[in-house]
């Protein structure tokens, strides 16, 4: 319970602080870190870090890091995970936004949040061999050395019972593309 109460008020400094940035390039903040995580400046990311658009977050050996963005979608890093904000636009008075991101290795879950759940089309993951659209879901992200990358839906699907928004995962390698609707079910693109 006291992680839960955390994280609901990381969420509200998140809001409050992106109120008062005078940075506009604030998209997030680092909500855990454990180990040795950095961004591409090599400055070492801790509790409470800021992320900005443009930022590459880098999480080494026997290290990971959960981020906290604006809309409310979090991202949680394994270890040696490397991924990059390409954009982030967000407006919190309509709702309105544009997230993509690169997964360039390691794994990464993603929930999304209120850019996905307004309109689904403008979530977008890259990985090495392709794309991946996430409809308002969890999902998590495997990128591996040899160009290859593995999504799994976790959930919710479309015939859930919680009453919960179904999503759908859709992986393109650039010519083909499959549709993901099953939670537990995955999907490979290779290069």
């Amino acid at each position: 319970m006291n992680y839960l109460i955390k994280i609901l008020f990381l969420i509200t400094l998140l809001f409050a602080g992106q109120a008062n940035a005078s940075n506009n390039n604030f998209v997030g903040i680092i909500g855990a870190a454990i180990g040795d995580i950095k961004n591409q400046k090599n400055e070492k990311l801790t509790n409470g870090s800021k992320i900005f658009f443009g930022d590459t977050i880098i999480s080494n050996s026997r290290s990971n890091a959960q981020i906290l963005f604006i809309d409310q979608t979090v991202l949680t890093l394994g270890e040696d995970t490397e991924l990059t904000v390409d954009e982030f636009v967000y407006d919190p008075n309509s709702q309105d936004g544009s997230f993509i991101s690169t997964v360039k290795a390691g794994t990464v879950k993603f929930i999304t949040g209120q850019i996905s759940k307004k309109n689904p089309d403008n979530l977008e993951v890259k990985v090495p061999a392709g794309t991946l659209g996430a409809r308002g879901t969890e999902f998590v992200v495997l990128s591996e050395s040899n160009n290859e990358s593995t999504v799994v839906l976790l959930g919710p699907g479309p015939n859930n019972t919680l009453g919960m928004i179904p999503g759908n995962l859709i992986l393109s390698d650039g010519i083909n593309s499959v549709n993901i609707t099953n939670p537990g079910f995955e999907a490979m693109v290779k290069n």
